[in-house]
């Protein structure tokens, strides 16, 4: 899952425990997820378990998040409000769990060497198992 540096770096430092993004489908509880940090740093830096997951529509995720994640500053309130508050799809919050940071971030580059026809994902991609051994190879975990 991409996240601009800001957002990856709070997940990793566990000062953010929420994510909120236009539902999409797909995930479940107890998926792992790799944090890409987008441009400039274009780096693999860390992952997380989804604990939960709450869809619904701009107003009952404000909610939500009050309730439920007690790691969600002004900075990410503002995003949010800027960002959904006249959004008509549903979003998704993505509770966060189990933060590991690589002891090395891993660049893009890096994963290009072996895998040249990668490309990083807008928002988020599955990726296959292989993927993950290739990352889990390059760092201590």
């Amino acid at each position: 899952m991409s996240f601009k540096p800001l957002y990856a770096h709070e997940i990793i430092s566990q000062v953010k425990d929420c994510e909120v993004r236009t539902y999409f489908g797909r995930l479940n509880n107890g998926d792992k997820v790799v944090i890409y940090s987008s441009s400039p740093e274009k780096a693999f830096i860390g992952e997380f378990t989804i604990y939960e997951l709450y869809v619904g529509s701009y107003i009952d995720v404000c909610k939500y998040v009050e309730r439920r994640c007690s790691l969600f500053d002004e900075l990410n309130w503002d995003f949010i409000k800027r960002k959904y508050s006249t959004s008509r799809r549903k979003l998704v919050v993505i509770k966060i769990s189990n933060v590991v940071k690589y002891s090395k971030p891993i660049s893009l580059n890096e994963i290009k060497q072996y895998i040249p026809e990668f490309r990083p994902p807008l928002s988020y991609a599955v990726v296959p198992k292989e993927f993950i051994r290739l990352i889990h190879t390059h760092v201590i975990v």
